[in-house]
């Protein structure tokens, strides 16, 4: 019997802690906001919802090369703080350690830091997520950026628990940029539904791996669709019975600080590495529904494959380095 399959009289939400965190609220180079949505009505909604909400001390990992050219970005982490909020870094051009050096990646690791040290220091923990959340396809290059993070005082938050959110993007952008409120208005309900339904897989898959449920580490990033969605998603965890704590909490069970000891160029969050190292997969990892999403408001050369493929090859003329689309499968 599968994780994903596993019955229990228990819903696995029911009491499970998570701490949220968002990525790239900037968003990539190469993939611009659609009119009338940017950093700083994102945020708003989610400063609201996390409010609503009671969701504690969120920790925001930005990529921070968009701001290059938006300097104004930037400014969203001051109203992002006042709300009692929280910066980590996630690197400044946010390409995969797969794909580079360590030396590079370092580099790219630093140039952030400068960016971010006066929001990043006025954080209560020093916090760094890895770019796609890989760690680096040799054990060789994950230890060599851990020592960095040792000797430079940043602890790895990982993502123990995601719902592919960042994959709605780009239909969600094809809906607005075609004004089709009914597109828009079906992405955001899939989005949700996925977001339950990814969530109790995940922790399930936790329970089988580990012997328990750890408090999980939930990501969903800075796109318009979450900015629409995010109350929505923090009413349902909540009327599943799910817990609100801080990455601190989370941090606190070394099931997170340690992970999982499993190497692998793929896509995969600490949970499915686990799930893959006592040899099993998460079943509907990544959800089938995600074919259904592309096909809504349909845009020659806009699926998100598309899309990514581009900003990728756009942050090549930025850092020299080759992608490796077959890392994301």
């Amino acid at each position: 019997m599968s994780a994903a399959t596993e019955t229990n009289a228990a819903d696995p939400l029911d009491g499970l802690k998570v701490a949220f965190t968002v990525d790239d609220q900037f968003q990539w180079t190469g993939i611009p906001f659609p009119a009338g949505y940017g950093p700083a009505r994102i945020a708003k909604a989610m400063i609201g919802a996390f409010a609503e909400h009671s969701v504690p001390g969120v920790y925001a990992f930005n990529s921070t090369a968009p701001a290059d050219d938006h300097p104004e970005y930037l400014d969203v982490l001051d109203d992002w703080m006042a709300a009692g909020h929280y910066v980590g870094n996630h690197t400044h051009q946010h390409i995969s350690l797969n794909w580079l050096d360590v030396d590079t990646y370092l580099r790219d690791v630093e140039a952030s830091e400068k960016i971010l040290r006066r929001w990043i220091d006025a954080s209560p923990s020093r916090y760094f997520r890895y770019s796609f959340g890989m760690e680096g396809d040799q054990v060789e290059k994950t230890v060599q950026v851990q020592t960095h993070l040792t000797k430079t005082g940043f602890l790895s938050n990982p993502v123990t628990c995601w719902f592919y959110d960042a994959q709605f993007m780009a239909a969600y952008h094809r809906a607005i940029a075609l004004n089709d409120r009914e597109a828009m208005a079906k992405v955001e309900d899939l989005l949700v539904e996925t977001a339950i339904d990814q969530i109790r897989r995940q922790a399930t898959a936790a329970r089988t791996a580990i012997g328990r449920i750890p408090p999980q580490l939930l990501l969903i990033h800075g796109t318009a669709v979450a900015g629409a969605t995010i109350e929505r998603v923090c009413g349902e965890l909540l009327r599943h019975g799910i817990e609100f704590i801080t990455s601190e909490e989370a941090m606190a069970d070394p099931a997170n600080v340690i992970g999982a000891p499993y190497t692998t160029r793929q896509f995969r969050n600490m949970t499915q590495k686990w799930a893959e190292y006592e040899g099993f997969s998460i079943d509907d990892m990544p959800p089938a529904v995600l074919a259904d999403v592309e096909r809504i408001a349909m845009i020659e050369g806009e699926s998100f494959d598309e899309v990514l493929g581009r900003a990728i090859q756009e942050w090549a003329t930025r850092v020299d380095f080759v992608p490796v689309p077959a890392d994301f499968h």
